[in-house]
């Protein structure tokens, strides 16, 4: 009886567990208006959006596209941006402009400058912290992404410069070029 017992429950575990659930593919074809820099655009870590830059009326700056939409809206305030990237709950955007870094929320809102630099990409970590390289020949700087003054996380030896950092996953360590 225990034997008959447990292979009916072996069957009835085999026949009523669920089945693995099935990773569907998604593609997307996403226009944008005229760029002269097509290779600056960032997804969010959530996955659900991307950002980039454009000119659709004549003047450059960021555009929001949300993946489940069909088109971009223009982000207010950031006219002359370059090299966006998101902060790790996909709310706010960190971005170049104007000889600043500068950052804003999606929602809305007036950009906050938070020091001077060029556009040589920045990463946003878990902790509130922004990588960033100040100018084409520098180390690389962290500053928080509330502002403050910007401090150096790496040193330059043979190199002519570090650029475009990226936080690992767990935001403690980073690469960069």
């Amino acid at each position: 009886v225990a034997v008959l017992l447990l292979a009916l429950f072996g069957l009835a575990f085999v026949h009523f567990r669920e089945a693995p659930p099935v990773a569907l593919e998604m593609r997307t074809e996403i226009v944008t208006p005229p760029t002269t820099d097509p290779l600056a655009f960032a997804l969010s870590p959530d996955g659900r959006q991307i950002l980039f830059a454009a000119s659709g009326d004549g003047t450059g700056r960021l555009w929001l596209r949300r993946l489940d939409a069909t088109s971009a809206q223009p982000l207010a305030g950031t006219d002359g941006a370059s090299f966006p990237f998101w902060s790790p709950d996909s709310r706010s955007v960190g971005f170049f402009a104007g000889g600043k870094l500068k950052r804003t929320d999606i929602g809305g809102g007036t950009p906050q400058t938070l020091t001077d630099a060029t556009n040589r990409g920045g990463t946003w970590g878990p902790d509130g912290t922004i990588l960033f390289a100040r100018t084409p020949n520098s180390q690389l700087s962290r500053i928080s992404a509330s502002g403050g003054e910007p401090v150096a996380v790496t040193k330059l030896d043979k190199q002519s410069s570090h650029r475009f950092p990226q936080f690992l996953p767990g935001g403690r360590q980073f690469l960069f070029y």
